[in-house]
Protein backbone atom coordinates (compact mmCIF):
# COMPACT_ATOMS: atom_id res chain seq x y z
CA UNK A 1 0.00 0.00 0.00
CA UNK A 2 1.48 3.43 -0.93
CA UNK A 3 2.58 5.38 2.10
CA UNK A 4 0.26 8.32 1.40
CA UNK A 5 -2.73 5.99 1.22
CA UNK A 6 -1.53 4.31 4.40
CA UNK A 7 -1.54 7.70 6.11
CA UNK A 8 -5.14 8.22 5.08
CA UNK A 9 -6.11 4.79 6.37
CA UNK A 10 -4.55 5.68 9.71
CA UNK A 11 -6.43 8.97 9.73
CA UNK A 12 -9.72 7.15 9.25
CA UNK A 13 -8.82 4.91 12.19
CA UNK A 14 -8.42 7.78 14.69
CA UNK A 15 -11.16 6.47 17.01
CA UNK A 16 -9.15 3.27 17.43
CA UNK A 17 -5.93 5.13 18.34
CA UNK A 18 -7.40 6.28 21.64
CA UNK A 19 -7.96 2.62 22.58
CA UNK A 20 -4.44 1.49 21.69
CA UNK A 21 -2.21 0.76 24.68
CA UNK A 22 1.30 2.20 24.20
CA UNK A 23 4.46 0.15 24.62
CA UNK A 24 6.80 1.49 27.31
CA UNK A 25 10.26 1.85 25.72
CA UNK A 26 13.36 4.02 26.24
CA UNK A 27 14.61 6.34 23.47
CA UNK A 28 17.73 4.19 23.13
CA UNK A 29 15.83 0.95 22.50
CA UNK A 30 13.40 2.72 20.18
CA UNK A 31 16.22 3.93 17.93
CA UNK A 32 18.21 0.71 18.22
CA UNK A 33 15.30 -1.39 16.92
CA UNK A 34 13.09 1.09 15.03
CA UNK A 35 11.52 -1.56 12.81
CA UNK A 36 9.95 -3.24 15.84
CA UNK A 37 8.03 -0.07 16.74
CA UNK A 38 7.19 1.40 13.33
CA UNK A 39 3.80 3.21 13.35
CA UNK A 40 3.31 2.08 16.97
CA UNK A 41 2.02 3.97 20.00
CA UNK A 42 4.80 4.13 22.59
CA UNK A 43 5.36 5.64 26.05
CA UNK A 44 8.88 7.10 26.26
CA UNK A 45 10.39 8.27 29.57
CA UNK A 46 13.42 10.43 29.01
CA UNK A 47 15.39 13.64 29.32
CA UNK A 48 14.12 16.19 26.82
CA UNK A 49 16.53 18.74 25.33
CA UNK A 50 14.79 21.79 23.93
CA UNK A 51 16.08 25.05 22.51
CA UNK A 52 17.42 26.56 19.28
CA UNK A 53 17.40 23.76 16.68
CA UNK A 54 16.80 21.10 19.34
CA UNK A 55 13.73 19.11 20.41
CA UNK A 56 14.86 15.60 21.30
CA UNK A 57 14.48 12.89 23.95
CA UNK A 58 17.38 10.92 25.44
CA UNK A 59 17.69 7.89 27.71
CA UNK A 60 18.40 8.23 31.42
CA UNK A 61 21.14 5.59 31.31
CA UNK A 62 22.53 5.50 27.76
CA UNK A 63 24.38 7.65 25.25
CA UNK A 64 23.09 8.53 21.79
CA UNK A 65 24.78 5.57 20.09
CA UNK A 66 21.90 5.37 17.61
CA UNK A 67 21.16 9.07 17.47
CA UNK A 68 18.70 11.28 19.35
CA UNK A 69 14.94 10.75 19.23
CA UNK A 70 13.46 13.74 17.39
CA UNK A 71 10.15 15.04 18.73
CA UNK A 72 7.16 17.01 17.52
CA UNK A 73 3.65 17.57 18.82
CA UNK A 74 0.62 16.06 17.13
CA UNK A 75 -2.80 17.65 17.03
CA UNK A 76 -2.55 19.22 13.57
CA UNK A 77 -4.69 17.06 11.24
CA UNK A 78 -4.44 17.34 7.47
CA UNK A 79 -7.16 17.56 4.87
CA UNK A 80 -7.46 14.40 2.71
CA UNK A 81 -7.27 16.55 -0.41
CA UNK A 82 -3.69 17.48 0.59
CA UNK A 83 -2.43 13.90 0.49
CA UNK A 84 -0.45 14.48 -2.74
CA UNK A 85 0.81 17.94 -1.79
CA UNK A 86 2.20 17.54 1.72
CA UNK A 87 5.36 15.58 2.64
CA UNK A 88 4.94 12.13 4.13
CA UNK A 89 6.13 13.22 7.60
CA UNK A 90 3.46 15.94 7.70
CA UNK A 91 0.75 13.45 6.75
CA UNK A 92 1.96 11.06 9.44
CA UNK A 93 1.98 13.74 12.13
CA UNK A 94 -1.51 14.79 11.13
CA UNK A 95 -2.91 11.42 12.18
CA UNK A 96 -1.91 11.83 15.84
CA UNK A 97 -4.30 13.69 18.19
CA UNK A 98 -2.92 15.81 21.03
CA UNK A 99 -4.20 15.93 24.60
CA UNK A 100 -3.79 19.46 25.93
CA UNK A 101 -4.04 18.90 29.68
CA UNK A 102 -2.15 20.33 32.67
CA UNK A 103 1.03 18.34 31.92
CA UNK A 104 1.02 19.57 28.32
CA UNK A 105 0.60 23.15 29.51
CA UNK A 106 3.49 22.72 31.98
CA UNK A 107 5.78 21.41 29.26
CA UNK A 108 4.92 24.13 26.75
CA UNK A 109 5.40 26.76 29.46
CA UNK A 110 8.92 25.44 30.09
CA UNK A 111 9.61 25.41 26.36
CA UNK A 112 8.61 29.08 26.13
CA UNK A 113 11.02 29.85 28.97
CA UNK A 114 13.83 28.14 27.04
CA UNK A 115 12.89 30.10 23.91
CA UNK A 116 13.02 33.35 25.89
CA UNK A 117 16.47 32.45 27.23
CA UNK A 118 17.71 31.53 23.76
CA UNK A 119 19.52 28.50 25.18
CA UNK A 120 19.12 24.74 25.02
CA UNK A 121 17.68 23.52 28.31
CA UNK A 122 16.63 20.15 29.74
CA UNK A 123 13.45 18.84 31.31
CA UNK A 124 12.19 15.40 32.32
CA UNK A 125 9.00 13.91 30.93
CA UNK A 126 7.30 10.75 29.75
CA UNK A 127 5.95 11.28 26.25
CA UNK A 128 3.20 9.15 24.75
CA UNK A 129 2.87 9.21 20.99
CA UNK A 130 3.23 7.40 17.71
CA UNK A 131 6.68 6.46 16.43
CA UNK A 132 7.37 6.83 12.73
CA UNK A 133 10.54 5.50 11.14
CA UNK A 134 10.37 7.41 7.86
CA UNK A 135 11.95 6.01 4.71
CA UNK A 136 14.50 3.22 5.12
CA UNK A 137 17.99 3.85 3.73
CA UNK A 138 20.18 0.96 2.64
CA UNK A 139 23.97 1.01 2.97
CA UNK A 140 26.61 -0.82 0.93
CA UNK A 141 27.18 -3.09 3.93
CA UNK A 142 23.57 -4.23 3.72
CA UNK A 143 22.61 -2.39 6.89
CA UNK A 144 19.28 -0.60 6.92
CA UNK A 145 18.98 2.74 8.74
CA UNK A 146 16.10 5.12 9.42
CA UNK A 147 17.60 8.64 9.54
CA UNK A 148 14.19 10.34 9.76
CA UNK A 149 12.80 8.45 12.76
CA UNK A 150 10.71 10.64 15.04
CA UNK A 151 8.05 10.57 17.73
CA UNK A 152 4.82 12.51 17.26
CA UNK A 153 3.60 13.39 20.76
CA UNK A 154 0.00 12.67 21.71
CA UNK A 155 0.21 13.13 25.48
CA UNK A 156 2.65 14.41 28.12
CA UNK A 157 3.04 12.72 31.51
CA UNK A 158 5.28 13.08 34.57
CA UNK A 159 6.79 16.34 33.40
CA UNK A 160 9.05 18.27 35.79
CA UNK A 161 8.09 21.79 36.83
CA UNK A 162 11.40 23.51 36.05
CA UNK A 163 14.17 23.59 33.48
CA UNK A 164 17.67 22.24 34.08
CA UNK A 165 21.01 22.81 32.42
CA UNK A 166 21.58 20.11 29.78
CA UNK A 167 24.01 17.20 30.01
CA UNK A 168 25.99 15.46 27.29
CA UNK A 169 24.80 12.28 25.55
CA UNK A 170 27.17 12.25 22.57
CA UNK A 171 29.21 9.18 21.70
CA UNK A 172 32.99 9.23 22.12
CA UNK A 173 34.85 9.20 18.76
CA UNK A 174 36.57 5.89 18.11
CA UNK A 175 39.26 7.08 15.67
CA UNK A 176 42.16 9.32 16.64
CA UNK A 177 43.21 12.16 14.33
CA UNK A 178 45.98 11.42 11.86
CA UNK A 179 49.41 12.38 13.17
CA UNK A 180 51.29 15.07 11.25
CA UNK A 181 54.58 14.01 9.63
CA UNK A 182 57.26 13.53 12.27
CA UNK A 183 54.72 13.39 15.11
CA UNK A 184 53.01 10.71 17.19
CA UNK A 185 49.46 10.78 18.51
CA UNK A 186 48.23 8.99 21.64
CA UNK A 187 45.06 9.06 23.71
CA UNK A 188 45.52 9.93 27.39
CA UNK A 189 43.38 8.13 29.95
CA UNK A 190 40.61 10.18 31.54
CA UNK A 191 39.08 9.58 34.98
CA UNK A 192 36.79 6.56 35.22
CA UNK A 193 33.06 6.94 35.78
CA UNK A 194 33.60 5.84 39.35
CA UNK A 195 36.22 8.54 39.91
CA UNK A 196 33.99 11.19 38.33
CA UNK A 197 31.10 10.06 40.49
CA UNK A 198 33.24 10.58 43.58
CA UNK A 199 34.24 14.05 42.38
CA UNK A 200 30.58 14.87 41.76
CA UNK A 201 29.66 13.90 45.31
CA UNK A 202 32.66 15.70 46.83
CA UNK A 203 31.93 18.86 44.84
CA UNK A 204 28.92 19.51 47.09
CA UNK A 205 31.21 19.92 50.12
CA UNK A 206 32.65 23.46 50.45
CA UNK A 207 35.65 22.10 52.36
CA UNK A 208 36.78 20.09 49.32
CA UNK A 209 37.78 23.23 47.39
CA UNK A 210 36.55 21.81 44.07
CA UNK A 211 34.85 24.92 42.71
CA UNK A 212 36.91 24.65 39.52
CA UNK A 213 34.79 21.65 38.47
CA UNK A 214 32.02 24.06 37.47
CA UNK A 215 34.31 25.77 34.92
CA UNK A 216 35.08 23.87 31.67
CA UNK A 217 38.26 25.89 31.05
CA UNK A 218 39.65 25.07 34.49
CA UNK A 219 38.73 21.39 34.18
CA UNK A 220 40.59 21.18 30.86
CA UNK A 221 43.55 23.09 32.31
CA UNK A 222 43.78 20.86 35.41
CA UNK A 223 43.74 17.70 33.26
CA UNK A 224 46.56 18.94 31.03
CA UNK A 225 48.53 20.33 33.98
CA UNK A 226 48.44 16.93 35.68
CA UNK A 227 49.93 15.36 32.56
CA UNK A 228 52.52 18.10 32.11
CA UNK A 229 53.26 18.40 35.84
CA UNK A 230 52.81 22.15 35.75
CA UNK A 231 50.50 24.83 37.13
CA UNK A 232 46.87 24.72 35.95
CA UNK A 233 46.58 28.51 35.81
CA UNK A 234 49.55 28.69 33.44
CA UNK A 235 47.89 26.07 31.22
CA UNK A 236 44.60 27.99 31.30
CA UNK A 237 46.36 31.11 30.02
CA UNK A 238 47.49 29.28 26.86
CA UNK A 239 44.30 27.25 26.35
CA UNK A 240 42.40 27.95 23.12
CA UNK A 241 38.76 27.12 22.44
CA UNK A 242 38.21 25.06 19.26
CA UNK A 243 34.50 24.30 19.44
CA UNK A 244 31.50 23.59 21.61
CA UNK A 245 28.25 21.62 21.69
CA UNK A 246 25.44 20.91 24.12
CA UNK A 247 27.21 20.47 27.50
CA UNK A 248 30.48 19.91 25.61
CA UNK A 249 33.60 22.06 25.01
CA UNK A 250 36.76 21.50 22.92
CA UNK A 251 40.14 23.09 23.67
CA UNK A 252 43.72 22.86 22.46
CA UNK A 253 46.99 23.65 24.23
CA UNK A 254 50.57 23.70 22.98
CA UNK A 255 53.67 23.60 25.18
CA UNK A 256 55.94 26.69 25.14
CA UNK A 257 58.61 24.77 23.17
CA UNK A 258 56.01 23.66 20.59
CA UNK A 259 56.88 19.98 20.99
CA UNK A 260 53.72 18.77 22.73
CA UNK A 261 50.11 19.68 22.16
CA UNK A 262 46.84 18.48 23.62
CA UNK A 263 43.36 18.41 22.17
CA UNK A 264 40.89 17.96 25.00
CA UNK A 265 37.13 17.60 25.15
CA UNK A 266 35.32 18.20 28.44
CA UNK A 267 31.64 17.60 29.10
CA UNK A 268 28.88 17.40 31.68
CA UNK A 269 28.10 13.65 31.38
CA UNK A 270 24.57 12.30 31.70
CA UNK A 271 25.70 9.43 33.94
CA UNK A 272 26.41 11.85 36.81
CA UNK A 273 22.74 12.85 37.13
CA UNK A 274 21.98 10.18 39.79
CA UNK A 275 24.76 11.64 41.95
CA UNK A 276 23.27 15.12 42.08
CA UNK A 277 19.94 16.85 42.46
CA UNK A 278 19.71 18.50 39.05
CA UNK A 279 21.47 18.93 35.74
CA UNK A 280 22.32 22.42 37.02
CA UNK A 281 24.93 20.99 39.40
CA UNK A 282 26.55 18.33 37.20
CA UNK A 283 30.31 18.94 37.09
CA UNK A 284 32.52 19.24 34.02
CA UNK A 285 34.85 16.31 33.38
CA UNK A 286 37.45 15.31 30.76
CA UNK A 287 35.81 13.23 28.04
CA UNK A 288 38.78 12.71 25.73
CA UNK A 289 42.40 13.86 25.71
CA UNK A 290 44.62 13.41 22.65
CA UNK A 291 48.33 14.19 22.97
CA UNK A 292 50.53 14.95 19.97
CA UNK A 293 54.32 14.90 20.26
CA UNK A 294 56.46 16.19 17.40
CA UNK A 295 60.21 15.88 16.90
CA UNK A 296 61.79 19.32 17.22
CA UNK A 297 63.08 20.72 13.98
CA UNK A 298 66.88 20.98 13.84
CA UNK A 299 68.27 24.49 14.28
Amino acid sequence: MPLRLLALVIALALPLIAQERPWSVSPCVLLKKPGMYADTMVSVPGLVLYGPGQFTSHGFDCADDHGALRLEFGGNPTDPKDQFRLPESRLEAGTVPLKKDADYETMTKLMKQADAAGKIKMLRATLIGRFFTGQAVGKKSGEISYPNSHLVISEVELVTDKLEDPVDFTVLPTALPKAPKGCTVAEIAVPSRSDEDQLQRRSREPSENLEYLSDPVQVAAHAIAAEEKTDANEVADRLKSTGEGVALRDYTWTSPDGVRSYDITVNRPYWLLPSTYSGDTVIWAPKQIVKTVCVPKPL
